[in-house]
């Protein structure tokens, strides 16, 4: 895996001759001290901590421009908020505990090649986190024009993983894959056993495009931030790689295999263990 690398950078502001020599839009503001990546990539965190603050700014002021309040519109304008400051303490969180587990294990690979990352696999019932989780993954499709459909069997067993950081990871699966379609898609999520393992597949149909193969324009527009980290021009989302993603679900017990089938679209399995 590759070595991270840190950089000190030295901004001089004492000069005003020097002021705009940092600024974006300066054609050498890529020399010197910043190289491509690194503006790419403080572009997209800017962009991932501008937008949701926008929203809640925007939720605030609403609620300090009327002059009377019911208490059901504050609680519906409090939901939202919560709801924004969760999807990106959530986020983010993935990408740290992705960071740590990777740093871990290239340290374990020199010391200790055997040992596997340490994260707290436990029984837990996959039927709260689809109860939980299901209305969100619902409002991602919607608010980009997809349609999700979801089939579950009559009684989800356990399974033995991580609660938390599964349904985060599950989260930014679906949240990824939702992203990738073209609009109007459809997203069909199946649940089922597979022998001692439980099975959850996801595998998407565009409506607009159905002979395009899946995937082809936003495959293209991805690029790649470093060792972890994908970045899309078009929206200035950050997501974790396939690489990333695969070494979480294994580090939570699990497997994530995709396919990607020409007319068919992509297909992503994830395999979790059941509770003996």
């Amino acid at each position: 895996k590759p070595k991270s690398r840190s950089q000190k950078v030295v901004v001089n502001v004492s000069a005003p001759e020097h002021s705009n020599a940092h600024l974006p839009n300066n054609p050498n503001a890529c020399e010197g001290n910043f190289d491509a990546s690194q503006v790419e990539l403080l572009q997209a965190i800017a962009h991932e901590v501008r937008t949701p603050l926008a929203t809640i700014r925007t939720l605030t002021r609403l609620l300090l421009k009327r002059h009377t309040l019911d208490a059901e519109t504050v609680r519906k304008r409090l939901e939202m908020i919560d709801h924004e400051c969760s999807t990106q303490i959530d986020r983010f969180n993935l990408i740290f505990r992705a960071v740590e587990l990777e740093l871990s294990q290239v340290k374990q690979d020199t010391e200790n090649p055997t040992q596997k990352p340490s994260v707290q696999l436990t029984p837990m019932s996959l039927g709260d986190i689809f109860q939980s989780s299901l209305p969100r993954w619902q409002k991602q499709a919607t608010q980009r024009n997809h349609t999700l459909e979801v089939s579950l069997p009559q009684k989800l067993p356990h399974v033995v993983s991580d609660p938390t950081m599964l349904d985060q990871v599950l989260t930014g699966v679906i949240e990824n894959f939702t992203r990738s379609l073209p609009s109007g898609s459809h997203i069909q999520v199946e649940v089922r056993l597979a022998g001692h393992q439980l099975k959850l597949q996801l595998e998407s149909q565009s409506k607009s495009q159905p002979t395009c193969p899946f995937g082809s324009a936003a495959k293209s527009s991805l690029k790649s931030l470093g060792p972890l980290l994908m970045f899309q021009p078009e929206t200035g989302a950050l997501s974790l790689n396939m690489a990333v993603t695969k070494n979480l679900f294994e580090a939570l017990g699990g497997k994530l295999v995709v396919r990607q089938r020409p007319q068919q679209g992509k297909t992503m399995t994830i395999f979790l263990p059941l509770k003996s």
